[in-house]
């Protein structure tokens, strides 16, 4: 039987390793792409995010004493009335006070973008401190807490007074972006307005603070910003990361204590310090990574930090991400293609909790690998693989099944093949009863020397073909062929209890086979059987030489069988002693003389079978 070609090359053992590579790859390509494409980007975003949350049980509990934040805060507002009506005299006079402080760096994390009558008074104080940095803001990124004053729509960026920018002594970009689920990650560390570049706020006052001569000292270069002895990485958007779980607690204090000069003066000395809005009601809060809310002021003190600190994240770039998909899917192809499911199991496990692992330690030393995409390739690789696998198992079984069946009955050969499959066929070469049949042509001698070779094996086959079918009709294993002969064997390796009753009616069945064919065909070369049948105890087992094995049965009911055949007359069913013993209920026998068999010391008992009750 010719096997259909498209499962051989699709499913054959030898192109398995090939195949599997090429799904395995595929998969890993299919991953890049979706990658390339930014197809799973939320999913990536809040599996990082994990990392950070992870890292905050390391996190140092000391408080920063370099980054002051000055909230307005509900305290300040129910006692200094709503915040929208605050004169900025207020803020004049705070200034003034952080001046008396001596505080290095102010940053007004509040844009004032209306003239005011106090202006003059608030420029004045800015232009005497000389320390402060005020913020622009593009106007699709504002809250209402963040400015003082209406919302122009027709500026693409809103600034300061004139009379208030000319006093500070640097401007920086006050946008927080966030990300599509709404968590802010990152930090652009310019924007780019119609009046030219405005660094980031956190980059102007880290660059104040350590008293730089400018802000910006060199172009971008490729993901890598220069600042102040530092290398900031950016990702693609030319963004930086925001490292929140190295910084540690920044000292807060209330708008309304500095204002009435009621705060330890060293609290300030020679540090940044930021004022903005902490007020619940004000609205100025977003999400952020660590799983938890982060007013404005409260994120860019994080990003001063990640600069000040020099602990930043560098995003790991899409090649690099790329090929760890590519060279986890591959594994994990080959591992699934060579061990069991359950060990495949462990093994895809391992490999992803071994990534993971990486992810973590390197998110630990700065860099921030893909934690989504990798973890997600092995596993789309290990349901990929494994199904391929199923099939080609299942069409290899359908193959072997269809070559067993040549030999075994249909039935019976997918109960061996499960047999193999769950562990339960044993072919080592066990001590069990069976049943043994031998099929021979008599005279086949005298035959051959009348006939020409090729229409006796034409005429042999045909009655062959008789008996074969007959023994797996009643579930019998073709053992053996011998020229013009057969042997067939019950109860091994799959267990039959009727076992010699099966035998008894595939020989019966045979030798009514034999004659209908006779009938019906008078031209065809005449030729019969004479068919023994023993039952006993054999050893069965898978036996000969490393490189070729055969299935078979050894032992005396063997023997006393073939020794039977070779005395049964043509058209004849002998059976053994032991065979008539289990038979006996449903079949007529005749007692005949017993034996004297080569090899055997007593005569062996045989018995005729004369009808078979169905």
């Amino acid at each position: 039987m010719q096997r259909p070609k498209t499962n051989t090359f699709l499913f054959s053992r030898k192109n398995r390793q090939i195949w599997g590579l090429i799904i395995s790859g595929s998969i890993g390509i299919l991953f890049c792409l979706a990658l390339g494409f930014n197809l799973l980007n939320s999913l990536q975003l809040q599996s990082n995010d994990f990392f950070f949350r992870a890292a905050q049980y390391n996190k140092s509990s000391e408080t920063d004493t370099t980054i002051v934040i000055i909230g307005i805060d509900d305290k300040s507002i129910q006692e200094l009335g709503k915040f929208s009506s605050w004169p900025r005299s207020f803020y004049s006079q705070i200034i003034d006070e952080l001046s008396k402080y001596r505080a290095r760096v102010v940053v007004m994390d509040i844009l004032f973008s209306d003239p005011d009558p106090e202006d003059q008074m608030l420029a004045t104080s800015i232009k005497a401190a000389d320390n402060m940095v005020l913020p622009v803001v593009k106007t699709n990124t504002l809250t209402s807490s963040t400015i003082i004053g209406n919302l122009p729509q027709s500026q693409d960026v809103l600034r300061p007074t004139e009379q208030l920018e000319q006093s500070a002594v640097a401007i920086g970009h006050a946008n927080i972006s966030a990300d599509q689920d709404g968590i802010v990650r990152r930090l652009p560390v310019q924007i780019n307005t119609n009046s030219g570049n405005v660094p980031a706020l956190s980059i102007t006052t880290v660059a104040k603070y350590l008293r730089r001569p400018g802000v910006v000292e060199a172009p971008m270069k490729s993901n890598t910003l220069s600042f102040a002895g530092r290398s900031i990485p950016l990702n693609e958007k030319k963004e930086m990361l925001i490292n929140y779980s190295i910084s540690p607690e920044f000292t807060e204090l209330s708008f309304v204590d500095v204002l009435h000069g009621n705060v330890d003066p060293k609290l300030l000395e020679d540090k940044i310090v930021l004022i903005g809005t902490t007020a619940v009601g004000l609205g100025d809060y977003f999400w952020t990574p660590m799983g938890f809310k982060l007013n404005g002021v409260e994120i860019h003190a994080h990003a001063i930090d990640t600069i000040l600190s020099n602990n930043f994240l560098a995003p790991a770039s899409k090649a690099l991400t790329m090929g760890f998909i590519l060279l986890l899917s591959l594994s994990c192809g080959l591992i699934v293609l060579r061990v069991r499911v359950w060990q495949a199991i462990l093994a895809g496990s391992a490999l992803v909790t071994t990534y993971l692992l990486c992810v973590f330690l390197s998110f630990d030393r700065g860099l921030v690998l893909n934690a989504a995409y990798p973890p997600l390739a092995i596993l789309g690789t290990f349901l990929s693989v494994n199904l391929y696998k199923l099939a080609s198992e299942q069409s290899q079984k359908i193959e072997l099944i269809k070559l067993f069946g040549r030999f075994v009955s249909a039935p019976v050969a997918e109960q061996v093949i499960y047999a193999v499959d769950v562990g339960q066929l044993d072919l080592g070469g066990n001590e069990k009863e069976v049943t043994v049949l031998f099929a021979d042509v008599r005279g086949f001698a005298s035959l051959s020397e009348k006939t020409k070779p090729k229409e006796l094996v034409k005429a042999l086959n045909v009655y062959l073909s008789v008996v074969i079918e007959a023994v797996l009709k009643y579930d019998g294993i073709i053992n053996k062929f011998g020229g013009d002969s057969i042997m067939a064997i019950w109860n091994t390796p799959i267990p039959h209890n009727d076992h010699a009753w099966l035998a008894v009616r595939a020989a019966a069945e045979a030798q009514r086979g034999i004659k209908d064919l006779q009938e019906k065909d008078s031209h065809l070369l005449r030729m019969d059987f004479g068919i023994g049948i023993s039952t006993g105890i054999a050893v069965a087992g898978s036996m000969g030489s490393q490189d070729r094995i055969e299935y078979s049965v050894i032992g005396d009911c063997v023997n006393t069988a073939a020794r039977i055949t070779g005395l049964t007359p043509m058209g004849k069913i002998w059976i053994g002693e032991n065979t008539q013993k289990y038979v006996s209920a449903n079949i007529v026998t005749k007692s005949l003389e017993a034996l004297e068999v080569k090899g055997k010391e007593q005569p062996v008992k045989v018995y005729e079978v004369v009808d078979v009750l169905l």
